[in-house]
């Protein structure tokens, strides 16, 4: 494994420094735009850089590596409740919505997309809340699989137990279906919001903001695929119908986000 010497946060900092940088050259190019002399100039890029909110970017961030640190060291290992493939994918799609979140905040500050600033400011404040649901949806898919597990091992030596039993299962096994929807829909809704980056966001973010609706969609479509499975048993079909059309939903409203994301990238 190459070992990675750069200090805790690195690249919470350098998303803030090129924050910092690109408002001030933004401020500072738009200052002679403006006719402004030299010193003027610089003034301008001083005071962009002072009226930088970079709470968005530093602390959340910060948030999200000490939780995602705390997943992956439970992935592999024996926990409980255990992680799972839900899990797994709903970190990632925390990771995205990250990733939607510091890509807004890199246009929000910028004096040349000040017309599309609230909107940046919107998007990252909804990326974050999604991070942040994607988080507790990796505890609550890792808790309805536990409750499978604990399911299945019910006693089933008389009728009684094996109806109870039965009964446990399916009621477990639909907590473990709609915990991925859960999962596909949230990444759905990150998708779009890294599209909307990507299609008016800071240019020098596109690729960083195309990363995040393609890692979404991946999210989107893994969840999908865990939904379909345990339809498979569930007892209840039309339950079961229903909730794959609503996974399928969630993947087709990726791919869009995903189309919208490429031809910006393109263009």
């Amino acid at each position: 494994m190459i070992e990675d010497d750069r200090p805790p946060h690195a690249d919470t900092a350098e998303a803030v420094r090129r924050v910092v940088l690109d408002a001030a050259a933004a401020a500072y190019e738009d200052a002679g735009l403006s006719g402004l002399c030299a010193e003027g100039r610089w003034e301008a890029a001083v005071d962009a850089m002072r009226s930088l909110d970079l709470s968005s970017l530093v602390a959340p961030q910060i948030r999200l590596t000490a939780d995602l640190s705390r997943v992956i060291d439970a992935v592999g290992t024996t926990s409980s409740p255990p992680p799972s493939g839900g899990s797994v994918a709903a970190a990632a799609g925390a990771l995205a919505a990250a990733l939607t979140q510091m890509t807004a905040g890199l246009t929000a500050g910028r004096p040349r997309y000040a017309d599309v600033a609230a909107e940046m400011q919107d998007t990252a404040r909804r990326a974050s809340v999604l991070a942040a649901e994607m988080l507790a949806l990796v505890a609550r898919d890792a808790a309805a699989v536990d409750a499978v597990g604990a399911a299945y091992r019910l006693p089933k030596a008389t009728e009684n137990d094996a109806v109870a039993r039965a009964a446990a299962i399916e009621r477990a096994m639909l907590a473990a279906t709609e915990a991925p929807l859960e999962i596909a829909r949230a990444a759905a809704l990150v998708a779009d919001l890294a599209a909307v980056v990507a299609e008016r966001g800071n240019r020098n973010a596109v690729a960083d903001a195309a990363v995040a609706v393609l890692l979404a969609e991946s999210v989107c479509r893994a969840s999908a695929l865990t939904v379909g499975v345990n339809v498979g048993a569930l007892r209840d079909t039309q339950a079961g119908l229903g909730l794959e059309r609503e996974a399928r939903a969630a993947v087709d409203a990726a791919g869009r986000a995903v189309a919208r994301a490429v031809v910006a990238v393109d263009g």
